[in-house]
């Protein structure tokens, strides 16, 4: 559900245009760079043609992709009209406390520690986490959530260049692609550098 959630940029802009939460009008530019990171991420992240689509999967992913839009939209809004980090706070303990409902529908026993995989998935909730306060804090601060939003789609780029450098190593597959799903893939990154660049210019 990547390339549907890679068009959480769309809404973003689109929700921060309509209910007017930022203090400058987004330009051109940044539109043209919303575009571009939603195409991006569509092109490195598509499935195959062989995969299987669901229709319940893509609503919900299209569902997730325009709430988490609308609260990038928000939070600039509210942060200044109250405490930033309280309410940062608020959104990040609001999430720990909703997940606690997902509980029953784990697989297999939630409490026991699984070596393998626990490990690593606690590892890396440490920069995952810290990525989205950075990122919180970029936009709740600055007033930047369309911006910051177009900068967050740039990891598709990084994951392309990484999964070329040590897909290998770590046991990945998607180093033997087809030569078109390669191709596919750097042009998507390739286009998010250009929207990378807009952004900032």
């Amino acid at each position: 559900m990547t390339p549907i959630m890679g068009s959480k940029p769309v809404f973003v802009a689109v929700f921060v245009a309509l209910l007017n939460l930022t203090p400058n009008s987004l330009t051109h530019t940044t539109w043209i760079a919303v575009g571009l990171a939603t195409l991006s991420i569509a092109l490195i992240g598509w499935p195959s043609a062989k995969s299987d689509f669901s229709l319940p999967g893509i609503l919900l992913a299209v569902t997730g992709a325009a709430g988490f839009g609308l609260l990038d939209s928000l939070v600039p809004f509210f942060t200044h009209q109250s405490d930033p980090f309280f309410l940062l706070f608020i959104v990040f303990g609001s999430v720990g406390l909703f997940s606690i409902m997902i509980i029953p529908w784990t697989e297999d026993s939630f409490l026991p520690f699984r070596r393998g995989a626990d490990l690593w998935m606690w590892l890396s909730a440490i920069p995952m986490g810290g990525q989205a306060i950075c990122m919180s804090m970029a936009i709740g601060l600055y007033q930047v959530p369309t911006e910051a939003n177009i900068f967050y789609a740039g990891r598709g780029f990084w994951s392309v260049v990484l999964v070329a450098i040590l897909g290998g190593y770590l046991g990945l597959k998607e180093g033997k692609s087809s030569m078109t799903v390669l191709l596919r893939r750097m042009l998507g990154a390739f286009l998010l550098l250009i929207g990378v660049w807009l952004t900032s210019s």
